[in-house]
């Protein structure tokens, strides 16, 4: 039986993010709102664009004050909200990337969770195909999942990294400084957090809790699980404990020597469901913990709701070090703003507290650049792309069957939803000037129809397909498609983690492309991607759903990965189709 729904204040859960952003743009006047894409963003955003690098964050909601509550004059120009601790698409993102364009630049500030840097990776690679001169920085500096695979989580030190690019941004920063900060800021800082319990999401029927007299250190923004269940302790005694693992070169990035005195901040963030008595608690033996040490020299205190997990009991603590050279940095905290999300006077020192896109007409792969026509280039593309439709639905059994047993089970759902969508739209896809723009219009059709992890996969390595073809120099055609391949691999592996081995769909991409290239046989790449696929089968699963199992449930089951299975039968469905190598 499940237990009760918690008790909330709003209309519906389906319409609770949409009526949060409606209500913060009538409290603010410097807001405005892109409603049916629930992008919030400054109201002189064309003043902004004009006079600066542009700044883009977001993700899912339940985080307020990020990031809605950070657009304003040197902070963000727009964030983009997803559903309740859900990312937003890559079409809600294009179109904050699309009304905030700068011919300075964009810069997207993401936190590194799978569905946010997939989205909105995707569509900064739209917006490039676009014109729009974009680029991606994700924030890594939670210490509790520093050894995972993909890498640290975003935590409340995101923040931080907003602040300073947006006043270096409005200093008149370029795009490449920006991120070239970004970046510092993020290798100098972490972030540990704590909580008393779960928060509870709105519309959920169920509510898992810790035990009476438990706290878990290192839980995550989303109720993931954090390093170590621990029984409750004085607040002095915990803080404690937090900034030593934030100092313990064994658990932490951070750089402070003990035989120079290293200048720090202190960010003391609420989760959102502990009260002021008790979070002023926190706040005071944090500050004087950094004070017991005597080779920190703590420049600055941040204490507030900056990135909060709903009603969450808990709280993180975030150091930022400042190299010799970076004072600059203290500077641009300290910077005023008039935002929703941060604080209005500038941070305190500890001594105040204590006293002291070019086009390229591509031709069929079966043409050489002298044979082939536009009509030609139409009918090849029509026959590639129905071929594939045919072929989706005669696997979608087998593709929901292997998912199913081994996975969520949409898989096969999620192709036929592709096929018709592609199958509707086949005329707005094949008769473009160009191939490089059919295949941006094929990704946004996937997009606007298709969710989940693989349709962001496949969109973003076809948005970099488009992209890399659009850019090739006179070659013969399969030359040109092979690097273009090649490329829009590259491109992928910034964004998701998986490689060969780790019986996922990448098991059968990576071969195919880099046995494209180096045998130049088209056959042999679709070989080596079905040899890819059937490899899944006898490994233990490291990413995506099937991780959750155990192993052994893996190989009894003598199944091949189903994003794997699917991605070949595609492939062998362009082999048939256009005949190459025979």
């Amino acid at each position: 039986m499940t237990k009760p729904q918690g008790k909330h204040f709003m209309n519906a859960s389906a319409t609770i993010v949409q009526d949060s952003l409606q209500g913060l743009c009538y409290a603010r006047p410097h807001l405005k709102l892109l409603a049916d894409k629930r992008v919030v963003y400054a109201a002189n955003v064309d003043q902004v664009a004009k006079a600066q690098v542009t700044l883009i964050s977001g993700g899912g909601s339940g985080h307020e004050g990020a990031f809605a509550g950070f657009v304003g004059d040197g902070l963000l120009t727009a964030a983009v909200c997803g559903g309740v601790f859900a990312s937003p698409s890559a079409s809600q993102v294009l179109a904050a990337l699309e009304r905030v364009q700068s011919p300075n630049g964009v810069l997207v500030v993401v936190m590194n969770y799978t569905g946010d840097c997939l989205h909105f990776g995707l569509a900064v690679e739209r917006a490039k195909a676009k014109g729009i001169r974009a680029k991606l920085l994700v924030v890594k500096d939670d210490l509790a999942s520093r050894n995972t695979r993909v890498g640290s989580r975003g935590m409340a030190a995101t923040a931080m990294v907003i602040k300073i690019c947006g006043a270096m941004a409005a200093q008149g920063a370029s795009l490449d400084e920006l991120v070239h900060v970004g970046q510092e800021i993020m290798n100098h800082s972490a972030t540990l957090g704590v909580a008393l319990d779960h928060c509870h999401v709105p519309g959920s029927s169920s509510h898992v809790t810790l035990a009476p007299g438990e706290m878990e250190l290192g839980m995550g923004i989303h109720n993931e699980a954090g390093i170590q269940k621990l029984p409750w302790m004085p607040a002095k005694n915990l803080v404690d404990l937090m900034v030593d693992r934030l100092l313990c070169p064994e658990t932490s990035n951070l750089v402070a020597p003990e035989d120079k005195v290293t200048k720090v901040v202190l960010m003391v963030n609420n989760y959102g469901g502990t009260p002021l008595l008790e979070f002023n608690v926190i706040i005071k033996e944090a500050v004087e913990a950094i004070h017991r040490i005597p080779r920190l020299q703590l420049e600055r205190v941040l204490p507030g709701c900056f990135v909060t997990s709903l009603n969450m009991p808990g709280f993180s603590l975030s150091l930022l070090t400042i190299p010799d050279d970076k004072d600059a940095w203290l500077d641009d905290l300290d910077s005023p703003v008039q935002v929703s999300g941060w604080p209005r006077l500038p941070s305190f020192g500890s001594m105040a507290i204590l006293g002291t896109q070019p086009t390229f007409c591509l031709t069929p792969l079966m043409a050489s650049q002298d044979q082939a026509s536009v009509s030609g280039t139409h009918d090849v593309l029509e026959k590639v792309l129905r071929t594939i439709l045919t072929q989706l639905k005669a696997i979608e059994p087998t593709v929901t069957s292997y998912d199913t047993v081994l996975g969520d089970g949409d898989l096969g759902a999620s192709l036929l939803q592709a096929a018709d969508a592609i199958e509707k739209n086949m005329a707005k896809i094949t008769q473009k000037a160009n191939v490089s723009d059919a295949l941006l219009s094929l990704a946004d059709i996937i997009d606007h129809h298709v969710g989940g992890t693989a349709s962001a996969i496949y969109c973003i390595y076809l948005n970099a397909l488009a992209n890399a073809l659009a850019e090739q120099p006179e070659q013969s055609a399969v030359t040109s498609w092979m690097d273009a391949c090649a490329s829009a691999l590259t491109t992928l592996e910034k964004y998701t983690q998986a490689r060969v081995g780790d019986r996922t769909m990448m098991d059968t991409l990576i071969p195919f492309v880099t046995t494209w290239q180096k045998t130049k046989s088209f056959e042999n790449a679709v070989t080596a991607a079905q040899q890819g696929m059937f490899a899944t089968i006898k490994q233990k699963p490291a990413l995506g759903r099937t991780a959750y199992l155990s192993e052994d449930t893996v190989l009894k089951a003598n199944m091949p990965d189903a994003g794997a299975f699917a991605l070949s039968s595609i492939l062998d469905a362009i082999h048939s189709s256009l005949g190459l190598d025979e």
